[in-house]
């Protein structure tokens, strides 16, 4: 086996951002349209992209997919200024800082009998990358993820369709052929379903960690790999991600 690419979801997965987001959504809303928001499309597992979408379908915006592409230039207008929220509001998961310093250092073993493969590790996010950004830095989990060669929700509109943009930006850096990071050289951690699914469809490896709104039979029936009470127990994790 060669290179492995781990792609963590960002919110329910690796931190808890504190409610920030809906926040941020009435903000640019209010700015666009001169008015607040007074219902949202559920955001667990979906992609920014299909989130406003369907938001300004509830708020009666006549075309509204003609203001997606404004909703995220606002949105990415307005993440720095979200920063100190999530820092006072949000936090990192439990486990999550360990999680992701161990599997940082797990080059050679994470290959079983290659030792030069190694382990790149990304998101894959429905947060637009600027907003992934902010919250990641705000509770201190920015440093051990290659952002480069993750995917976000402005990527595409179908969480799927981002496991294959990652896979391109990660053969692109560390790769030597568009096929590297095939099948379940990629692995995808997530706290919904959809996210599952979304690896599954693309034939990578799907974890599954029961923090966010998810129980771990959900995950479970989803067809998770491998489901994890949370992110605690460091060696567990690594052996759910790197079997």
């Amino acid at each position: 086996m060669g290179d492995l690419l781990v792609l963590w979801d960002v919110d329910g997965t690796l931190l808890n951002a504190g409610g920030v987001g809906t926040d941020l959504y009435n903000v640019v809303f209010l700015q666009l349209f001169g008015r607040t928001l007074e219902a949202y499309a559920p955001m667990a597992g979906r992609t920014d992209r299909a989130i406003i979408l369907e938001t300004l379908e509830l708020a009666g915006v006549p075309e509204p997919r003609r203001h997606v592409d404004p909703f995220i230039a606002g949105l990415t207008a307005h993440a720095p200024k979200v920063r100190e929220a999530v820092a006072v509001r949000g936090h990192a998961l439990p486990g999550a800082a360990a999680a992701l310093a161990a599997l940082a250092s797990a080059d050679g073993p994470a290959s079983g009998s290659d030792p030069a493969a190694r382990v790149h590790q990304s998101v894959l996010t429905g947060n637009i990358r600027p907003v992934a950004e902010v919250k990641l830095s705000a509770v201190g989990l920015r440093d051990p993820l290659d952002l480069c060669i993750g995917a976000y929700g402005d990527d595409h509109e179908v969480r799927t369709e981002l496991v294959h943009v990652a896979r391109r930006r990660a053969a692109a850096v560390h790769g030597t052929s568009a096929d590297d990071f095939g099948g379940q050289s990629t692995i995808l951690v997530g706290d919904t379903p959809l996210d599952i699914e979304a690896a599954l469809a693309a034939g990578a490896r799907a974890v599954g960690v029961a923090t966010g709104p998810s129980r771990a039979a959900d995950l479970l029936a989803a067809g998770a790999h491998a489901v994890l009470p949370d992110l605690t127990d460091t060696r567990q994790v690594l052996r759910a991600l790197l079997p």
